[in-house]
């Protein structure tokens, strides 16, 4: 009876164990402990909430990247920095010919269109994802750097900086901004018919193709999307820099792709949570932080983070594919 009975409370605490949210919780949990420890001001309010300050921007790109990556068929943008990079510059011009206000609104646009010249490529046109994205972010970074020469832009008006400094009770506007969108995208994927397309196609192209969802149609959708997200992207970094750098997106790309995949989404489609690439984003952002405050150089910093992000991986994988529940049911 008792060995029965361990038999039942094993595989569900290997369920519980399988948990994305619960193991990325647990995975900030550790990293809050150990820099509290390091640093007496890691967990000072007024600098924990700074620190929310840089999940906006590589949030934003992550929310895009999951979406594409979540429809399957290879799906992915490697071209999302270059968008963020060319927004800003296009952002900057616009500023100079009207309102700074206005051309913020007229850069969303301008970035869904760039979403959408990947949507065509990688859909209707037919060349892989990576192939095409790999294209556009070099011939998006082109254009940033020609039409500037490779020169920063500044002159952007000061009021301008709120949407990349300024604070909301304590809370960065960036984060709000960063939930501000979050909150829709998660309602959408998880509450209405577009969303469900989106797992659908993730899961079975033939199987939703047999329900009558066009998948080249939702994964256009979802370019066109991240490339709106990107311009978003472009609109904080040049708030934030009161400057329109070509190169402010430069390895932006791989940060939205890693906090997309350590957040649970699986690389083939089908399944994850934009809840998932929130926390990821939290936890990359905290570790970054966290060597900040301990001195550590930053040239050990990309090298600590990369093992961290394969530690992560690895044990994404392992539950992923369920060896962790396999081990302890047997272990019980």
């Amino acid at each position: 009876m008792l060995a029965l009975r361990s038999r039942t409370v094993m595989p569900s605490l290997g369920r519980i164990f399988e948990s994305r949210l619960l193991y990325l919780t647990m995975f900030i949990g550790v990293i809050i402990t150990i820099f509290s420890i390091k640093s007496p001001y890691f967990i000072v309010p007024a600098n924990f909430l700074y620190m929310f300050k840089y999940t906006g921007i590589i949030g934003i790109l992550g929310l895009g990247e999951t979406l594409i990556i979540l429809a399957g068929g290879g799906g992915i943008d490697l071209s999302v920095g270059s968008m963020l990079s060319l927004s800003g510059v296009l952002l900057y011009f616009l500023s100079t010919m009207v309102n700074v206000w206005l051309a913020v609104v007229l850069t969303v646009p301008l970035g869904l269109f760039l979403g959408a010249i990947n949507g065509v490529l990688c859909t209707f046109v037919g060349i892989p994802p990576f192939l095409a994205t790999l294209a556009t972010m070099f011939a998006y970074s082109g254009i940033s750097l020609g039409i500037t020469r490779g020169v920063a832009l500044s002159g952007f008006p000061k009021q301008f900086g709120v949407l990349g400094e300024g604070l909301i009770f304590g809370v960065p506007v960036q984060f709000l901004v960063l939930l501000f969108v979050f909150i829709p995208a998660g309602i959408m994927l998880r509450l209405t018919s577009f969303g469900k397309h989106i797992i659908a196609v993730g899961n079975s192209e033939h199987t939703a193709l047999l329900v009558g969802i066009s998948p080249k149609r939702v994964r256009f959708v979802l370019y066109v999307i991240s490339g709106g997200l990107a311009a978003l992207g472009g609109i904080l970094m040049d708030s934030w820099l009161l400057t329109a750098r070509p190169d402010a997106g430069l390895g932006y790309e791989l940060r939205a792709i890693a906090v997309a995949i350590l957040g649970g989404t699986h690389i083939h489609g089908g399944s994850g949570t934009l809840t998932g690439t929130l926390l990821a984003t939290i936890a990359i952002t905290m570790i970054q932080m966290g060597l900040q405050l301990v001195n550590v150089n930053a040239v050990w910093q990309l090298g600590i983070i990369g093992l961290l992000l394969v530690f992560v991986a690895v044990l994404n994988q392992v539950i992923g594919g369920g060896g962790l529940r396999k081990l302890i049911i047997r272990w019980g």
